[in-house]
C-alpha cells in the first residue's frame, strides 16, 4: 500500500488483531525532550544491519527482552458479550507517527483472553478501514496476514509476563497472553501516520466475563521490536479496557 495514512485492521469473525508492517506504529511518540521518534533516537548513532536477522518466532539472536518500553494510547480494548460464551473484542489504535527507521520489525500484539478460549481461525488479514468489504493493507509489496504465534508465547512470556517492565502477571486473573505477530521490513513508501482498527470473536466458558476496566493490569500491548537492537526495549502502546457490554 503505497499510502498508510490511515491503515485499519479487520479481523473477522474468530480472530484478532495484529500488524505486519501496518502497524509499524512503534515510533508513533517522540521520546520525552526529543523531536525524534523512540527508534529514531535510539538509533540515530548507530547503524543497522541492511536486514535484520529475527526468527521466525521473532527471537533476537542474544536472546528475548525482558522489559518494554511503554507508553498510553487513545483509543482502547473493548469486550463485547455475545451471549452463550461467545464474545467479540473490538481493538482501536488512534491515528498515530509512523516509524522512520530502516530496520526490520518484529510487530507483536499482546492480548489477554481467557484460559481456553476457542476460536475457528488463527490468521488475520487486516483490511484498510474497518468495514466488512473493505480492501487488504498491503505493505511493502505484500498483503499484510497476521498469525498468532504459539511458539513466541512459549518463549517469551514466561520472561516478560510478571518481569519489571515486562507484561503484567495475569495467572490469577483468569486470563492468559496471546501473541500474534508478523515480521516486516520498513516500506519507506508509508504515509506519516498510521490508525488501527479490528475484532476478534473467540468462545469461552460462559461464566468467565470481561475483564475489569478499572484494573490498571487489565489492557492490551502492541508491540514493535527490532531484533537487531537486543540492548534495547521494544517500543509498546498499552491499550486499556474501556468497557464492556452486553450486545
Amino acid at each position: 500500500m503505497s499510502s498508510i495514512g490511515r491503515a485499519a485492521f479487520w479481523i473477522g469473525a474468530g480472530l484478532l488483531l495484529m500488524s505486519r508492517g501496518a502497524l509499524a506504529l512503534d515510533g508513533g511518540f517522540a521520546a520525552q525532550g526529543s523531536d525524534l521518534s523512540y527508534y529514531e533516537q535510539t538509533t540515530q548513532q548507530a547503524t543497522l544491519a541492511p536486514s535484520a536477522s529475527a526468527t521466525v518466532e521473532g527471537a533476537a539472536s542474544g536472546g528475548l527482552p525482558t522489559s518494554l518500553y511503554t507508553i498510553d494510547a487513545a483509543g482502547g480494548v473493548t469486550y463485547h458479550d455475545l451471549g452463550n460464551g461467545a464474545w467479540q473484542v473490538d481493538i482501536a489504535v488512534a491515528r498515530r507517527p509512523h516509524e522512520h527507521v530502516d530496520a526490520v520489525y518484529d510487530l507483536v500484539l499482546a492480548l489477554p483472553l481467557p484460559v481456553g478460549s476457542i476460536s475457528k481461525q488463527w490468521r488475520i488479514q487486516p483490511k484498510v478501514d474497518s468495514s466488512p468489504g473493505a480492501a487488504p493493507v498491503v505493505y511493502g509489496g505484500d498483503t499484510i496476514v497476521l498469525k498468532r504465534n504459539v511458539p513466541l508465547e512459549r518463549a517469551w512470556l514466561p520472561v516478560l509476563a510478571g518481569a519489571a517492565g515486562g507484561l503484567p502477571d495475569l495467572s490469577r486473573s483468569g486470563y492468559a497472553w496471546t501473541l500474534w505477530d508478523a515480521i516486516v521490513r520498513y516500506d519507506a513508501t508509508a504515509g506519516a501516520t498510521l490508525e488501527a482498527f479490528g475484532t476478534f470473536r473467540y468462545s469461552a466458558d460462559a461464566r468467565v466475563g470481561a475483564p475489569d476496566p478499572t484494573n490498571p493490569d487489565n489492557a492490551a500491548y502492541v508491540i514493535t521490536w527490532i531484533p537487531t537492537l537486543e540492548t534495547v526495549p521494544p517500543f509498546a502502546i498499552r491499550l486499556d479496557v474501556v468497557g464492556a457490554d452486553k450486545e
